[in-house]
């Protein structure tokens, strides 16, 4: 049995990477790989697709999620349940080599003895039960209560996570949480595509972005352009780009005149990201790490956030902190008379590539497989 081989069980196709739990994953796949890592990587797709660019970085095998209006009757959350397989279950029994799973969505294999008696790591992106719940804000009736019932089952589905040998969070805060499950709980900062930072200039213009699709998202941009309607000024325009915004939000945006771009490429995004003055992020659920956050503040743009995107994150000092509708008005007010300074961009352009070092994180995952087989 090679000690270099890695199966890594992922929650959804980890390509493109152009949301957060996928930069995350297919991130720490590239440097797995470029470590020297034999990956075998097992994907559930239910919309992405396939994606040749995966076989680069090893063996790839699909499997269907299985979504089914009875999962919602079972004990296991649906997130589990709709991606427990058998197909998946008899691959990994191929060989005794050391298991990746990708988000409590994944850990269902851990209910099996064969697969307890493995070296297992789960890698948590979020406290699940806690970003459910934050998605209640703002739904509709069915999903408030599709929602609560997921975050009760997620609860209590967090004790599966004392049959992995290693748990992985992805900020140093929820470390405490996941420990009464396993105490070999480390801290595995957020995968992160290598970024040259430079001091260039910006334009001025506020910039809100993300993957529109998700609820989330969609309500933090109806909370932060009506945080700032009284304030818009025309020769500071604000900007919405991200990945298939609903009719509704791109109405929405025509009615305020913030201009809205949908679906732009990743030169285009990254663009508008190295070029803003100002970011602008909030969100409603206090869970994981936002990758975007990351990416704003590899810019030499301000970032205006609430303290529910930095929590335990390690970040804030970076970032203008506002939690009131008040409060995040004056900051942006402010914000918009002031451009960064070199001191200020070297600071955060140190810390990022301090502790987001994918490849130097990722030897944590390299030395505890190493350690098993000494």
């Amino acid at each position: 049995m090679s000690n270099k081989h890695l199966h890594i069980v992922c929650l959804d196709v980890p390509f493109p990477a152009d949301y957060g739990g996928a930069i995350d994953m297919f991130y720490r796949i590239q440097a797995l790989h470029s470590l020297g890592v034999n990956l075998t990587m097992h994907v559930f797709e239910y919309g992405r697709g396939k994606q040749r660019e995966l076989e680069k970085y090893g063996t790839v095998k699909y499997y269907k999620r299985t979504k089914s209006i009875f999962h919602l009757f079972t004990k296991r959350p649906f997130i589990v349940q709709s991606r427990m397989s058998k197909e998946l279950l008899k691959e990994l029994s191929l060989d005794e080599d050391p298991i990746l799973f990708e988000g409590l969505h994944t850990c269902g294999m851990l209910e099996f003895a064969s697969i307890q008696h493995r070296m297992t790591f789960a890698r948590m992106h979020n406290v699940e039960h806690e970003y459910y719940l934050g998605l209640t804000m703002g739904s509709t009736f069915l999903k408030r209560w599709f929602f609560r019932l997921e975050a009760r089952k997620l609860q209590r589905y967090e004790a599966i996570l004392s049959k992995a040998k290693h748990v992985f969070v992805i900020k140093e805060s929820d470390r405490s949480h996941f420990v009464k499950y396993q105490e070999n709980t480390l801290f595995l900062p957020a995968s992160f595509p290598p970024i040259e930072g430079r001091f260039a200039a910006i334009k001025r213009y506020a910039l809100i972005h993300g993957n529109l699709s998700v609820s989330e998202n969609e309500q933090s941009v109806y909370w932060i352009l009506n945080t700032l309607q009284k304030v818009m000024d025309p020769t500071f325009p604000l900007v919405v780009a991200g990945k298939n915004p609903s009719k509704r939000l791109v109405a929405f945006c025509e009615k305020m005149n913030v201009q809205i771009l949908a679906n732009p490429s990743e030169k285009q995004l990254n663009t508008l990201i190295q070029e803003a003055q100002i970011h602008l992020l909030h969100t409603n659920v206090p869970s994981g790490i936002k990758l975007k956050l990351l990416s704003c503040i590899h810019s030499v743009g301000h970032v205006l956030v609430n303290s529910h995107l930095v929590q335990g994150s390690g970040l804030a000092p970076f970032c203008t902190v506002a939690d009131e509708p008040k409060e995040y008005r004056l900051h942006f007010v402010g914000l918009k008379n002031h451009e960064m300074t070199k001191e200020k961009f070297d600071q955060r352009h140190a810390y990022i590539i301090t502790h987001f070092n994918t490849a130097a994180n990722c030897r944590i995952i390299l030395r505890l497989m190493e350690t098993t087989h000494e």
